[in-house]
């Protein structure tokens, strides 16, 4: 019983959905194996695992993308077997992906029913009613997104609204939230937490799929954990702790949220030598003038919001957008603005925010991925590529970065996201950068990967790289860095040491209060 919900408890201990020894093989892999528990009517019930674990498997299953190979889905008690996602949207049952599912060309409202279009008796399709219907579920939402507003336009937290308005439009009853906030801020994360729990108070039924475990706890109120495909058991979120659901998860406990430094990989000394100095560098009105040092083995932090810069600044110095001002002095040399093809030349890496639109070919193989930026280095005699190097080289990072797969030739598309972005970090590597981006790299990722990412960072520091590194979570942020530099509106503001901001000092210097003269603008070090 969840004491949160006063007398709507009556209609919560109502099992909604039943899945029962539900199985899911492909080819000689089990995905899910006898996967068995309810779901209750009007409530959050959120489902965790590691990358693999089997979630998206059986989320699938019950959205009618993929058929169980044995087991049955019961819904409102009564047996059902789904034929596809549009079967399972006639009873009611609708997933909301991690990847958006959107026409970016096209309005809210085409989207908002593409492919469900309402016509009328002589065939027109009735636009008008269609734009009535997407502005009342919006404004319902405490949204005031307009109905012609193109998709493209719109934040990645506002399109998220547009696919949950789809949900509510076509009177889905069971909606399921695939990583909704994967990409969102702290400040849209909040306002979609706000609508699950308008959603659940109205007596829909949500599946929230999150590797965010402080945020499970908070939305839940119950937790289904899946490990290596099999049900380790649902947990009451009110009656449970984050360690104790990551050790169902993972098979162990994590003491830290964060790897321990050893004393090789304790903070750089603030005399040291800057491996890279950025002196008043500007893109447009939007960005800057900003200026700040990094040294070889920091792990410098950004912060912002999503208008607050840091995408554009990690564009703008790997050479994705033009430089309109400033300097760049790497190493003691001024550097020309350049191309991306000069920075991978000169020992600079970025890992992007998508691994899928802008960092990997998901059709390709990892061997292909892991060695795509350095065939050159991996050519005999005459030119040919030679495949022994490059079965070599790619077994050397899957070896060091922990990927799981049964081949080098497997499809990236058919990794888990945790393996995928292991590979995106993999390639990379590959070519021994200096300076490292890391753009929001545990995205989609679990807990055991993200652990096991943080360990790569404080590794790649301690060996003398230079990190520049930004998350959507500002507990990673805090967590990683030995300094953090706040960006908003496009200009630099705050910078705190290590230890010298909690959660909640950082968030606000991301989105409020007055502009401070940041001390990250001041030379620390010599050319």
């Amino acid at each position: 019983m969840n004491p949160r919900r006063g007398n709507y408890e009556i209609m919560i201990d109502v099992d909604l959905i039943q899945l029962e020894r539900i199985s899911k093989r492909f080819g000689g892999v089990t995905a899910l194996e006898e996967v068995s528990f309810g779901i209750r009517r009007g409530e959050v019930h959120a489902l965790v695992g590691e990358n693999g674990a089997g979630k998206s498997t059986l989320m699938k299953v019950l959205a009618g993308v993929h058929a169980p190979d044995d087991g049955t889905i019961r819904l409102g008690g009564k047996p059902v077997r789904f034929a596809n996602p549009r079967d399972a949207g006639r009873h009611g049952v609708r997933i909301v992906f991690q990847e958006l599912n959107l026409f970016p060309s096209r309005s809210v409202a085409a989207n908002v029913f593409a492919n469900r279009e309402w016509v009328g008796r002589c065939g027109w399709v009735r636009r008008r009613t269609m734009d009535n219907a997407t502005r009342d579920v919006l404004r319902n939402m405490g949204s005031a997104i307009e109905p012609g507003t193109l998709v493209g336009s719109l934040t990645i937290g506002e399109q998220q609204l547009v696919e949950i308005a789809r949900s509510l439009v076509h009177q889905s009853r069971i909606i399921i939230l695939d990583e909704p906030n994967s990409a969102l801020n702290e400040a849209e994360s909040q306002r979609l937490f706000e609508i699950v729990r308008q959603l659940r108070d109205r007596g829909l039924t949500i599946i929230y799929v999150s590797h965010r475990l402080e945020e499970v706890l908070a939305i839940a109120d119950r937790i289904s954990i899946l490990r290596d495909g099999r049900l380790q058991g649902t947990l009451e979120a009110a009656r449970t702790s984050i360690p104790e659901v990551i050790e169902a998860m993972i098979g162990r406990r994590l003491e830290q949220a964060f790897p321990a430094r050893t004393p090789s990989q304790s903070a750089v000394p603030p005399a040291a030598t800057a491996m890279l100095q950025v002196r008043n560098v500007r893109h447009g009105d939007s960005l800057g003038p900003i200026s700040f040092d990094v040294r070889g083995g920091e792990i410098l932090g950004f912060a912002g919001l999503e208008d607050g810069g840091v995408n554009g600044l990690f564009r703008v110095l790997f050479g994705l957008q033009a430089m309109h001002g400033g300097e760049l002095i790497y190493r003691g040399q001024q550097q020309t603005p350049g191309s991306a093809r000069q920075a991978i030349a000169r020992g600079w890496g970025l890992i992007p925010e998508s691994r899928r639109d802008q960092g990997l070919l998901m059709d390709w193989s990892i061997a292909r991925n892991t060695t795509l930026l350095v065939l050159d280095k991996l050519c005999g005699r005459l030119g040919f590529i030679d495949r022994r190097a490059v079965r070599a080289t790619t077994d050397h990072f899957l070896r060091r970065l922990n990927v799981i797969t049964d081949g080098q030739e497997k499809k990236v598309v058919d990794l888990s996201g945790g393996n995928q972005q292991k590979v995106l970090l993999a390639k990379w590597l590959a070519t021994r950068p200096a300076l490292l981006m890391l753009n929001d790299p545990t995205r989609g990722v679990d807990v055991g990967a993200k652990w096991e990412i943080y360990q790569l960072c404080r590794q790649l520091a301690a060996e003398g790289l230079a990190i520049l590194f930004t998350s959507s979570e500002a507990d990673e942020i805090l967590g990683l860095s030995d300094r953090v530099l706040v960006l908003r509106k496009g200009k630099l503001v705050r910078e705190f040491q290590r230890g010298e901001a909690n959660k909640a000092e950082l968030i606000h210097a991301m989105s409020g209060g007055e502009i401070e003269a940041p001390r990250a603008a001041e030379p620390s070090g010599d050319p």
